[in-house]
């Protein structure tokens, strides 16, 4: 069944593979079927189905794009597949990676602040569904052809404060000062998923990880103590939104609305010096 489609490439992962669909009269637009490996068709599947549903549902309601990615239905021949549409950039880690090795000039300031507002509105948006996406990264974050950013990946989202099948990444999970992994503790919530976009920013902007010299495994006790410690980068050298990162790193936001404000209250100001010069 799957031998008629081809696969995406350095898709085919744990929970899922993503398959390239033909264009059709009918359906012109560029679309990927997620489909969900056995072992994650029960509890990964109807997770992503019932988010993408609210998804779509309130996007129609309320005539906006959240910049999440299209939901187009079930695929009818591919197992536990979801039909979306096709970010032609990839995933936003894998372009400012090979951006920075291709050695070609950082991302424009506006671009910048465009990028982390609308991940920001399309995370406020799916909070309002009750929707938390439970492991935001810069590998879930596409851009389409307009390099337009679409958060994406629900598969592992808690919804309506049920449990995930997922998990942040260990630069990305907030951490108490005593040294508990607060999502363990308390589940995923709020403030977790502020914590995590604040480092999901920070690659975003710098075009690299936190404490990039640091990687996992070997480096994984001394990652806790620094994210237990409040032990963060300095975000002042970051080209925008340095206070709006160090921010979500510090619980200093109750809820995305939040963030996405701060982002924009930032950008707005940066629009209006520009324009003045």
């Amino acid at each position: 069944m799957t031998d008629e489609f081809d696969i995406l490439p350095h898709t085919h992962g744990y929970t899922s593979t993503i398959y390239i669909l033909a264009p059709t009269p009918s359906s012109p637009t560029p679309r990927i079927c997620k489909s969900f490996n056995s072992s994650c068709i029960a509890t990964h599947f109807p997770v992503e189905l019932e988010a993408y549903t609210r998804f779509s549902a309130a996007a129609a309601a309320a005539s906006t794009n959240p910049n999440i990615p299209i939901f187009y239905g079930v695929h009818p021949t591919l197992p536990a597949g979801l039909v979306l549409s096709r970010a032609g950039n990839r995933d936003i880690y894998d372009y400012l990676w090979q951006q920075r090795h291709m050695e070609q000039p950082p991302p424009e300031k506006g671009l910048l602040h465009r990028w982390c507002q609308q991940a920001a509105a399309a995370l406020e948006f799916a909070h309002g569904l009750g929707v938390l996406n439970s492991d935001i990264h810069p590998v879930n974050l596409f851009l389409d052809d307009g390099l337009d950013l679409l958060v994406g990946d629900w598969a592992g989202a808690s919804i309506d404060g049920g449990i995930s099948h997922s998990t942040y990444r260990l630069k990305y999970r907030l951490y108490s000062e005593d040294g508990k992994d607060v999502v363990e503790k308390e589940g995923i919530s709020a403030k977790s998923e502020i914590f995590a976009l604040g480092s999901t920013m920070w690659y975003i902007i710098a075009g690299k990880e936190i404490w990039d010299e640091l990687t996992e495994p070997s480096d994984e006790r001394e990652i806790r103590r620094r994210l237990a410690g409040k032990e963060f980068p300095n975000t002042s050298g970051l080209a925008v939104l340095g206070n709006v990162v160090m921010k979500c790193w510090r619980a200093e936001f109750r809820e995305m609305k939040e963030v996405r404000r701060a982002i924009e209250v930032e950008r707005d100001s940066w629009t209006v010096e520009q324009d003045s010069f």
